[in-house]
């Protein structure tokens, strides 16, 4: 890879992540999705580290049970994988790869809170 994938991920990156604490409900997860019309939030430890993404999936396997009462944790359905936002875009293709993954967040370091994110289609774009 390289020519549009040498460019930095900040540049290719959505900024903002739409997230929840991990206490949150697959309920208030869900709100959040649909208010921000987003497919993912991800869930933010008591210790301000990434914990992993409710996606749009993962509330929607939820959805019968008591969604209000269920912790947004138990809906996380794809990892909490970060990337520094100056690595060349060619380094967010490797981690999406490697982990399996359809997004990633951005962020300085592990434990910040992230900064922006992105995912397959923003790389798709590049």
């Amino acid at each position: 890879m390289g020519g549009a994938f040498d460019v930095e991920v900040r540049s290719l990156m959505r900024p903002g992540v739409v997230s929840v604490g991990e206490h949150a409900t697959v309920e208030q997860a869900r709100r959040a999705m649909l208010a921000h019309k987003v497919h993912a939030v991800l869930v933010i430890g008591d210790g301000g580290h990434a914990v992993g993404w409710v996606t749009a999936g993962g509330a929607l396997a939820h959805m019968e049970r008591s969604a209000d009462l269920t912790p947004a944790g138990a809906a996380i359905d794809e990892p909490a994988v970060g990337v520094h936002p100056n690595e060349p875009a060619s380094r967010a293709v490797e981690l999406l790869r490697e982990h399996d993954v359809q997004r990633l967040y951005v962020a300085r370091a592990e434990g910040e809170h992230p900064e922006g994110v992105i995912g397959e289609l923003d790389l798709l774009g590049a």
